[in-house]
């Protein structure tokens, strides 16, 4: 709801990006980490429609709207960048809306932790634990399921060893099981 002032580039950090929809809960619509940019989906408004959260100590670099749209206008490279960027959002966008209507949540949570995988990454990789879990109710707002549902397909990917629950945190152990998961 504030006044669009700029897009905002993350120098280190995670974030998640949140939206609300009918006045009701928001829902997750996106995670971001090192090099990614926010605040773009307000470029063309008065007013942020969507908002964020950081997930960890984050760094932002503010960069005005007029002066990022002269730098866009100015640079072709940097105008075809935001459009493969804007392109690829709409995709992972229309996956997840396909995901949340046709796939089972066994199938929608192994695609978040492969996403966790792609944007945050491992801690390092001997322990392949992730550098950054989310909070199981996180996972169940991205997936659009329950609580108690991502606890239960935690638990059963765990005993068919795709994954280690350490604590709160995630550890990968077969990461071509979730892939398999997620691609049936």
């Amino acid at each position: 709801g504030d006044p669009v002032k700029g897009v905002y580039f993350i120098e280190g950090g995670k974030v998640k990006v949140l939206a609300g929809f009918n006045g009701k809960d928001e829902k997750i619509i996106r995670i971001a980490s090192n090099d990614m940019i926010l605040g773009h989906r307000g470029i063309n408004y008065k007013h942020y429609h969507i908002s964020s959260e950081a997930l960890t100590d984050t760094t932002l670099t503010f960069l005005p709207i007029n002066i990022f749209l002269k730098i866009v206008k100015a640079n072709p490279n940097m105008a075809v960048y935001l459009l493969n960027f804007f392109i690829e959002e709409l995709r992972e966008a229309e996956e997840r809306m396909d995901s949340l209507l046709n796939f089972d949540p066994k199938k929608r949570i192994a695609l978040v932790l492969l996403k966790l995988i792609d944007c945050f990454g491992y801690i390092d990789k001997k322990s392949n634990l992730l550098s950054f879990t989310l909070s199981r109710a996180d996972i169940a707002n991205m997936v659009g399921t329950t609580y108690e549902t991502v606890i239960r397909t935690l638990a059963n990917f765990e005993k068919l060893k795709y994954i280690d629950l350490v604590g709160k945190e995630i550890a990968i152990k077969n990461i071509s099981k979730l892939k398999e998961i997620a691609a049936d």
